[in-house]
């Protein structure tokens, strides 16, 4: 069965061991849900979540810490995956989170805070790339760094976003960049009422999958019409950015796109309201991928995926051949498995991206369909102790395949179990929040997500971070990691985000991580987090202990250019004496100090009296040594 099949291959928790019991149907037709309140903009006190007994593992608790980042009015800010809450840049090593500020600066502001020593230290001061002094308070941010090709400087780098703004009501949004030295800020607010046609917003809350490739910048609003409970009609809008060199800034339009549904019995777009959306490192090749019910298709009484290609960057999309799941033995599989009419329902796509060989990959929960009635292909099949198993589905040179991912056990909270306001009209909650990564050339796909142990509870309110690699080229899926468990945020990880680009550092991957702490009021501030020490080796497994990872892990070196000290910031897991020496262009040490370093510190080294110029400095210890190139302004 593929009950324990799945399971099996998923990497599930030890204590379960099978499929739970059929217990029913849940409807999951796409009824309007607009996340749009705004808000309280005063600030509130805080009132954390209590944290559950904790099982502490001393290996991944020497390896695994987290960075503050920022802090942001309330947890609106990282309410939705599907934003670009957090990027990374591997020609740069930047990493940036996009949010709001704390309510005792401005909440209508948004910040672009930034680390360029790995994520051991966040810049959250430099680049507010938004004010409301601009025109109006913005919320629910986006945002992407933008690197100009060849660049290698953090500051010729530009910070890019986009969002809703609120004038009396969601009536305006904002595109706005900067670069991370604070030059060349551009901010630009359109008003929804003079972008509309009949009456219909053009660009209703662009934030959902923000992405820079190539010269540009994507995401999209969307212009859906509803009647108050149901969607009537979809249209994606899709906001194209273009980078002019003579400006210093992105010139933006706006493509509309409609899915072509199959339509239900009450005359409504039988499918989900969002699409994924993924182009390649060009940003001339890119795809639309929504689910729902096909016309094309063999099979008409499913959801399942539509998708549609772009040769020219978005400016026309061209429907592609009908998908057909019975193609894709582990949808058949699941199917005779999990389905009483014995067939898989796609749910909405959660994340998109492109492999280093140009093809699509996409991520959702593929359930068991519950019922082939036209009047109710929006119900799946519901099991105990699990929310869903989460499927990669993708191109290959012949067609399409799809593969386990893993499996999500706890179910999502709602207004009765979450821990925000529950039982009110304020409560908020939250899904696993899936979401994908790669590195930079495409050969390496990283997954991550949130899940609560079941011994803590059935719902998903105490969640750790799960997260696996899989590699591109060997076609072979990692074993599922989790990073937080055992260590001192165990059960304690709300508003994850995974950036888009993993980095790459030769001999380990550096994923890119921000959790966001949980308040039980909606309107308390949260803070933002950089996870530190989240290393996986070739095969996908956790690199937990310091021996087994290069100096360079340990150690960043920031500001860099300086004009005069240099800081040298060691992490959790630097340990002995340090020898630093700083060399001339011509091998001369200029410089040479012992530091005796326990644990996390800085240490700064006075460059005040050296000339301007390119200097490389090696910090070295009994393991072994790395040399970096600094510039002395």
């Amino acid at each position: 069965m593929l009950g324990a099949a799945l399971l099996v291959s998923a990497g599930v928790m030890a204590q379960s061991t099978s499929i739970g019991t059929l217990v029913g149907a849940s409807n999951k037709y796409e009824q309007v849900k607009k996340m749009d309140r705004i808000g309280s903009s005063s600030q509130q006190v805080s009132t954390p979540v209590s944290k559950p007994a904790q099982n502490l593992n001393n290996r991944a608790a020497s390896a695994i810490q987290k960075t503050y980042i920022g802090t942001s009015a309330n947890c609106f800010s990282v309410l939705m995956p599907e934003s670009a809450g957090l990027s990374a840049n591997q020609e740069t090593g930047l990493i940036m989170m996009t949010h709001r500020q704390d309510a005792t600066v401005s909440s209508g502001n948004i910040q672009s805070s930034f680390s360029t020593d790995g994520g051991f230290s966040f810049d959250n001061t430099t680049v507010t790339i938004w004010e409301t002094a601009y025109s109006y308070p913005a919320r629910y941010p986006s945002g992407v760094i933008y690197n100009p090709s060849g660049n290698t400087t953090p500051t010729n780098a530009y910070a890019v976003s986009a969002g809703p703004l609120v004038v009396s009501s969601w009536d305006a949004y904002y595109y706005a960049s900067e670069t991370f030295g604070a030059t060349n800020t551009n901010y630009q607010t359109v008003m929804n009422a003079t972008d509309t046609i009949g009456g219909v917003s053009l660009n209703y809350m662009p934030r959902m999958h923000m992405q820079a490739h190539g010269s540009k910048v994507f995401l999209y609003g969307d212009a859906n019409t509803d009647d108050g409970t149901n969607y009537t009609g979809f249209e994606t809008r899709l906001n194209i950015g273009t980078f002019n060199s003579g400006t210093n800034s992105f010139d933006w339009i706006r493509i509309g796109h409609t899915p072509d549904y199959m339509i239900d019995g009450v005359g409504n777009p039988d499918g989900f309201a969002y699409p994924g959306l993924a182009f390649d490192n060009d940003g001339t090749i890119g795809y639309l991928v929504y689910n729902g019910r096909n016309g094309d298709a063999t099979d008409l009484l499913t959801y399942q995926p539509i998708i549609y290609k772009t040769v020219d960057g978005g400016l026309t999309w061209i429907k592609q051949a009908a998908f057909n799941w019975a193609t894709c033995p582990a949808l058949q599989t699941l199917a005779t498995d999990l389905s009483p009419v014995g067939r898989p329902s796609f749910s909405y796509v959660n994340d998109a991206t492109i492999d280093e060989d140009g093809y699509l990959h996409f991520t959702n929960y593929v359930n068991g369909a519950y019922s082939d009635n036209a009047d109710s292909l929006g119900y799946i099949a519901v099991y105990t102790g699990m929310q869903g198993i989460i499927m990669d589905t993708y191109q290959t040179a012949t067609g399409w395949s799809s593969m386990v991912v893993d499996t999500v056990f706890a179910t999502d909270p709602d207004e009765n179990t979450t821990l925000i306001d529950p039982t009110t009209a304020d409560a908020v909650s939250w899904d696993a929040r899936i979401q994908m990564s790669k590195t930079a050339d495409g050969s390496k796909i990283v997954y991550a997500w949130m899940d609560t142990d079941p011994s803590l509870s059935e719902v998903n309110i105490y969640p750790d971070v799960m997260v696996k690699m899989y590699d591109v080229a060997t076609g072979t899926m990692g074993p599922k990691v989790n990073l937080t468990a055992g260590t001192d945020y165990d059960a304690m990880n709300y508003w994850m985000y995974l950036a888009d680009i993993t980095f790459d550092k030769g001999s380990y991957y550096q994923l890119n991580i921000s959790t966001s702490t949980l308040q039980t009021n909606s309107n308390n501030p949260v803070d933002h987090e950089y996870i530190t020490g989240a290393f996986l080796d070739e095969t996908g497994n956790l690199v937990a202990s310091v021996n087994e990872l290069p100096l360079e892990a340990s150690i960043a070196l920031y500001p860099n250019p300086t004009s005069g000290d240099l800081n040298i910031s060691f992490n959790d897991i630097a340990s002995g004496n340090y020898n630093v020496v700083v060399f001339n262009t011509i091998g001369s040490a200029v410089i040479s100090q012992n530091i005796d370093v326990n644990g996390a510190v800085v240490r700064t080294i006075n460059m005040n009296e050296l000339p301007t110029g390119i200097y490389m400095v090696q910090v070295s210890n009994e393991n072994g040594s790395t040399t970096k190139k600094v510039i002395k302004n």
